[in-house]
């Protein structure tokens, strides 16, 4: 586990916001950073300082009427992870109603992988 003072700048920021949506957990990866909320995987924070959540059949549509991007992935192939709109972000109790939907979409995966 990384400490936040190991943490670029804008991944702290994130870090903070996150903080009454669970204990975050970042590690490295996909150029970025994963974030674990409790434990399971639901966020991204990219190499390019954005930010994005799991989405599942109950959150996607949150994320489309914003008309927020999808994670590109390796090579661009997609990920089911979108871009959360800024204002969200800022709200700390507006992003922690969509973290915990997040949070249900990469659980509701990992059932369906079993």
């Amino acid at each position: 586990m990384l400490s936040v003072t190991e943490l670029p700048e804008f991944v702290v920021f994130v870090s903070d916001q996150l903080e009454k949506s669970g204990t975050p957990r970042f590690k490295k990866m996909f150029g970025g950073f994963g974030i674990y909320i409790d434990e399971i995987f639901c966020a991204i924070v990219s190499s390019s300082n954005r930010f994005y959540l799991r989405v599942g059949a109950d959150n996607i549509g949150d994320f489309e009427s914003e008309r927020m991007p999808q994670f590109p992935g390796k090579k661009g192939a997609g990920m089911p992870y979108y871009e959360v709109p800024e204002q969200v972000l800022e709200d700390a109790e507006m992003l922690g109603a969509w973290v915990r939907k997040a949070r249900d979409a990469a659980l509701q995966a990992r059932k369906k992988s079993l």
